[in-house]
């Protein structure tokens, strides 16, 4: 395709995602839909978070929720009964139980699931075979056979079925990869991509009791938990969780798969219980508090090396994704203002690009800043001694890079058009318009998890073929 035919292009897929995001435009695509008799169960922070992202979804109806913990039922319920009162008609039923639920609501449609991830499987199969269509939050499990079995529940049973990945939803992430990334795109051959999510101590504090939310030990071992202190903070374990690389890393381990259509033939790792080893009144981790992991891919183009880390002792930098190919480098991350620059190598013209209605990319705002000292912070860089003498540049420094920015922008929640997907896959029973279907995501998930196996083997996996067979 010449540039011409990619920038008309470019312009018609770049428009139909931003308008398939932007609040007017979600009514439009699902006003003359059914509405769909839906249920959330797990209403602790993620929960709250679909709840909170569902409410610029038309054609959902809440009808029911699900917790063993009365403090979470009440704080996502006065949610619904407020910015989500549109989506509900008379009340909202509250149940304990699952299969409580699924019983005494026959109508319920679609299941949202947001329980920790030892649940996903169990619940996801429980109510596929009940005839519900299924929402499950990422990871898919913390285990591979976990994991497995969701696969296979998918196949036996009709239901449509989603996994929360949802920056296969994102229109900022599909124009990346549709436009600017894809063989014969901006970028040129990708060689390289850099993920990381770097997160503070304080954000992994252990989380106690609340005065006058108890749990019952009777109902905690009922629903698999030795403890309230387990259930309270279930990502410590390895029962219940697969550790920050899962609950941090997966989106963007997920990434380096969606990003260039393929899966990793090998993965190098490392890592440990470095900090959170249960002294000095620190939370103890059974799985590694961070890990540094290089995956390497073999790609039509040839080899691509993509590297990972997530860091739960520092919060340097945050969270982004960047993939540098030998035409130019794109950084993204789900906030616009974490992560949104591309660099053009030298003798690289993208104008082009950059035109017409609706523009993969614009001229960067300010300068790009592709050094961390660069961004906003609130304390003051010292200034550098002065001897007299005027620096000179090395010459062997690359040139300076052109400065762009993403044009597609979303106006709604990071999750917001993932869960719309969904519906709109649910109204017309249609799963091949799923952005992320259970076989996808399982994908990801051996990809997150064989990072372990390559970090007790002493440093490297190879990856084989049945490995992403479910």
């Amino acid at each position: 395709m010449d540039r011409r035919g990619f920038l008309r292009t470019s312009a018609l897929t770049s428009s139909g995602i931003y308008l398939a995001t932007s609040k007017s435009a979600i009514a439009q695509a699902t006003e003359k839909g059914r509405t769909i008799k839906c249920a959330l169960v797990g209403c602790g922070a993620q929960g709250n978070a679909l709840r909170v992202a569902s409410k610029d979804v038309p054609g959902i109806q809440w009808v029911a929720m699900c917790d063993i913990w009365k403090f979470s039922i009440a704080k996502t319920r006065g949610g619904f009964l407020g910015e989500n009162k549109h989506q509900i008609e008379g009340e909202i039923k509250v149940y304990e139980d699952i299969n409580e639920m699924l019983d005494k609501e026959p109508s319920i449609e679609a299941v949202f699931i947001a329980t920790p991830d030892f649940m996903h499987a169990p619940y996801s199969r429980l109510c596929l075979e009940k005839g519900k269509h299924v929402y499950c939050e990422k990871m898919m499990s913390n285990t591979i056979e976990g994991a497995r079995d969701m696969v296979r529940a998918g196949k036996a049973n009709p239901g449509i079925f989603q996994i929360g990945h949802q920056r296969h939803s994102n229109p900022r992430y599909l124009n990346l990869r549709d436009n600017i990334i894809k063989p014969g795109k901006m970028l040129g051959r990708i060689t390289h991509a850099y993920a990381q999510w770097n997160r503070g101590v304080s954000g992994s504090a252990p989380q106690g009791a609340v005065k006058g939310y108890d749990i019952s030990q009777e109902v905690l071992t009922k629903h698999g938990y030795n403890s309230l202190e387990e259930y309270r903070n279930w990502r410590f374990f390895s029962k219940y969780g697969a550790g920050p690389l899962s609950d941090l890393g997966a989106h963007q381990i997920d990434m380096f798969n969606w990003m260039y259509e393929s899966t990793p033939v090998s993965v190098i790792a490392s890592g440990g219980v470095d900090y959170f080893d249960g002294t000095n009144g620190r939370p103890k981790f059974e799985l590694p508090d961070n890990m540094m992991c290089i995956y390497e891919f073999k790609t039509a183009q040839g080899a691509l090396r993509a590297y990972y880390q997530v860091l739960t002792t520092t919060g340097s930098q945050g969270a982004y994704e960047k993939h540098m190919g030998i035409q130019g480098t794109a950084i993204i991350s789900e906030l616009d203002t974490n992560g949104n620059q591309l660099y053009a190598e030298p003798g690289q013209d993208w104008e082009e690009f950059s035109q017409g209605d609706h523009p993969p990319i614009m001229k960067a705002a300010d300068k790009a800043k592709n050094k961390f000292w660069e961004h906003p912070r609130d304390w003051e860089k010292p200034k550098p001694p002065s001897y007299g003498a005027v620096s000179v540049a090395d010459v062997r420094e690359s040139k300076a890079l052109a400065q762009w920015e993403l044009a597609v922008k979303l106006k709604v929640k990071p999750h917001t058009p993932h869960v719309q997907n969904f519906i709109e896959a649910v109204q017309t029973k249609n799963p091949a318009h799923l952005t992320c279907n259970v076989e996808a995501a399982f994908k990801s998930c051996v990809t997150v998890l064989k990072a372990y196996e390559a970090k007790e083997a002493g440093g490297k996996y190879i990856f084989k073929p049945e490995d992403f067979q479910a």
